[in-house]
């Protein structure tokens, strides 16, 4: 008798345990949105992709303007950094040797030249408009790396003359 009450009971929590996620199913099922609400709310019109299309743009060209902005800034920063550097080889020069004179002196007009040419590059930059700022980045660049070669180049000179 105990045997068969319990065996009632356990059936009794498990119908009732069924009954209950069964419920949840249907309260689910009845919160999801019909098929043509979700169908209706994806519809994308012309006007909308024209939009969307026209908001990427700005947004993309805002993105370049400030990325070459900021571009600018370092250049600065580095032209800067040029003319100190020179003017440091030129308080050397006037302590070196007549050899050492010499050879200082050209390595100090080829960083002249060199730095001629990266001012003229970041007057052309700052021209420019955003799209063109990529392809003039890398003439910079390229101009930067010149300048930094240079430079190594008279230190090595004025080092070798000391």
């Amino acid at each position: 008798m105990k045997s068969n009450g319990l065996m009632v009971l356990v059936i009794l929590l498990a119908l009732g345990s069924f009954m209950t996620a069964c419920s949840e199913q249907k309260q689910t099922a009845e919160k999801a949105p019909p098929e043509k609400a979700r169908v209706e709310s994806l519809a994308t019109t012309p006007a909308d992709i024209k939009k969307e299309a026209g908001d990427l743009a700005r947004t993309t060209m805002a993105y370049t303007e400030e990325q070459k902005a900021l571009y600018q800034q370092k250049l600065q920063e580095k032209m800067a950094q040029y003319n100190r550097q020179l003017t440091e080889l030129q308080a050397k020069l006037s302590m070196a040797g007549e050899q050492a004179k010499a050879d200082l002196a050209a390595e100090i007009d080829n960083l002249n030249r060199e730095k001629a040419i990266l001012a003229e590059k970041f007057g052309q930059l700052q021209a420019s408009s955003g799209a063109a700022y990529e392809d003039l980045k890398k003439g910079i660049d390229q101009a930067i790396a010149e300048m930094d070669k240079a430079y190594d180049r008279a230190m090595e000179h004025f080092k070798k003359n000391k």
